[in-house]
């Protein structure tokens, strides 16, 4: 069943154009969806074919689909030793962080504020606000990283779909807090916990509330990030994230960050969904989501074989096909059943031969009554003719 606060039929029906898989930005080549229905590359297959022969001179070949390797690839630069360091370290993580470590102290921190979700933009991709001086408030660091986790995995698990919907954006506030006000180390910690264990997954972020020092904090931190990272950043001294509402409808954004909905003072975890409206003025729906029928077409074909699959789409499909079938089949069974005109008369004539006393009576008896005298005629003999039963 559908759950309208996580994922809903236009999510299923949203397959995301080139220029929202893959494009080049400044010379450097970015992928953002690697799963599901998607082709790589002639360049990126030979890759991948290097890059596996590289493992296996290692006797390392973790069991990694092609796209998980890729997306290791991309945020290493292609560098091989680089990235085959980062599985390593990916793996000891996934080792020690699940199962994922759910308490009363996690529970407090989801419920914080520190971190949550707002809405989606108008390609459904989920919209997480980080309030920066709650997150500093934050004592210890190994909760905060827990709860993240445990954050972020249900953001994933639930408001993603391979192949269509693989990125958020972020709105992170400062509150007129600077970057370097954070502890440094936990600083590094967690920026690079985002970016070790979640690669290739932020569209944007938007920091906004920036202090007057921001760009001497900022050359500070943009040395813990990845170059990639670092051009998907930009910053607001105000607390509007004006890029934002190129791709996002403001209904789905707080008002203390230019949108038109309510903010958020509690009921922080779980997340819910905020608005229906998802789509700007200018947007081309039909642009931008396939048909219910496409979608059918492509499971036919077998296109959506490695995606997550919406039930109630194709058993919307198969009623309608059921039903037009059942028409169909009505139509034709009405128009073998019409009567041929020359069977019909010959049944006629059968009728007629086969009933000459039909008009006849069987018996005649005489009734003497006063006054008058009548004859009864009692019922006819008929045999039905055997083709009559069809009609």
């Amino acid at each position: 069943m559908i759950n309208r606060q996580t994922l809903f039929q236009e999510c299923y029906l949203l397959f995301p154009k080139q220029d929202d898989i893959c494009y080049v930005m400044d010379k450097i080549k970015v992928r953002k969806i690697f799963e599901g229905q998607v082709e790589f590359d002639q360049q990126e297959m030979e890759i991948l074919k290097q890059f596996e022969a590289y493992l296996i001179s290692k006797r390392f070949m973790p069991k990694w689909t092609e796209p998980q390797l890729l997306r290791m690839l991309y945020a290493t630069k292609f560098k091989f030793e680089k990235t085959y360091a980062a599985i390593q370290a990916y793996i000891q993580w996934r080792n020690q962080a699940f199962p994922l470590k759910e308490n009363q102290e996690t529970t407090k921190f989801l419920s914080s504020g520190s971190i949550y979700l707002h809405g989606r933009d108008n390609r459904f991709r989920p919209i997480i606000v980080v309030n920066a001086i709650k997150l500093a408030a934050q004592k210890n660091i190994d909760i905060t990283l827990d709860s993240m986790t445990i954050f972020l995995e249900h953001v994933i698990a639930n408001y993603t779909l391979p192949g269509q919907i693989e990125n958020w954006v972020v709105i992170m506030d400062l509150g007129g807090l600077g970057i370097t006000s954070l502890p440094r180390q936990q600083l590094q910690r967690v920026l690079d916990y985002l970016q070790n264990n979640y690669r290739s997954r932020m569209h944007k972020c938007y920091v906004v509330n920036c202090p007057g020092t921001i760009t001497f904090s900022w050359n500070i931190v943009k040395g813990f990030l990845e170059e990639i990272t670092v051009r998907k950043i930009s910053f607001e001294k105000s607390s509007i994230p004006i890029g934002l509402f190129e791709h996002c409808h403001k209904s789905q954004v707080e008002q203390k960050y230019g949108g038109i909905s309510q903010n958020i003072e509690n009921n922080f975890w779980p997340p819910h969904e905020i608005s229906q409206q998802y789509f700007l003025p200018t947007d081309n729906i039909t642009d931008i989501l396939i048909s219910k029928q496409q979608y059918n077409q492509l499971y036919q074909f077998g296109k959506l074989s490695k995606n997550r699959l919406c039930k109630e789409l194709l058993e919307d499909i198969r009623q309608s096909l059921q039903n037009t079938n059942t028409e169909q089949h009505l139509d034709k069974k009405m128009k073998e059943e019409v009567p041929d005109p020359e069977e019909e008369q010959q049944v006629i004539n059968d009728l007629i031969q086969n009933n000459q006393d039909f008009y006849k009576p069987r018996v005649e008896e005489l009734f003497e009554m006063p006054l008058c005298e009548t004859k009864i005629q009692l019922p006819f003999n008929f045999i039905a003719h055997k083709k009559m039963l069809k009609y």
